[in-house]
């Protein structure tokens, strides 16, 4: 656990941030950019509200979001032919690029993990993160750890 902590605190709490290629793709945009970006692509134009509900972000966040990708040609938006207060967001071409390159990049590190785990252990990974990811989401207080040398053991429930 200790290593993980401290990985996280190298890496300004950026678990992928020592990798080159996500440097190079934070250097153009923000994360925050490029779920928006990454969101479009694989559902489709969207209105802000459903965009900013795909975020979990309020609609004031989503809206200076989609300007600065709107500034940087990313993306587009238009009133909805069907009604005028809302407003459509688009891929332009050249965020479609943008987005396909950081779904290569995300691949190409999932790949990596296929080819350093086993089945049974990339099951069990992703069993852990699940679980992880789980845990991060629900309310409810909070337990101090305290620091160990040592391994701890686990016991998973499925």
């Amino acid at each position: 656990m200790q290593q993980l902590y401290d990985l996280f605190l190298k890496t300004g709490l950026r678990p992928f941030a020592f990798l080159t290629d996500t440097l190079q793709l934070e250097q153009k945009v923000t994360r925050s950019d490029l779920s928006t970006l990454l969101i479009l692509q694989f559902r489709g134009d969207l209105t802000m509200s459903d965009l900013a509900a795909e975020m979990g972000a309020p609609l004031s966040s989503m809206t200076s979001i989609a300007k600065r990708l709107e500034r940087k040609g990313y993306i587009a938006r238009a009133t909805s032919p069907q009604d005028q207060r809302v407003k459509l967001v688009t891929l332009t071409q050249e965020g479609k690029e943008l987005a396909k390159e950081w779904e290569r990049v995300m691949l190409s590190l999932l790949g990596k993990l296929e080819t350093a785990f086993t089945t049974d252990e990339l099951e069990q990974f992703i069993s852990l993160l699940l679980k992880a990811s789980k845990v991060f989401q629900e309310e409810g207080p909070i337990k101090e750890i305290a620091a160990s040398n040592g391994p701890i053991k686990i016991r998973i429930d499925e």
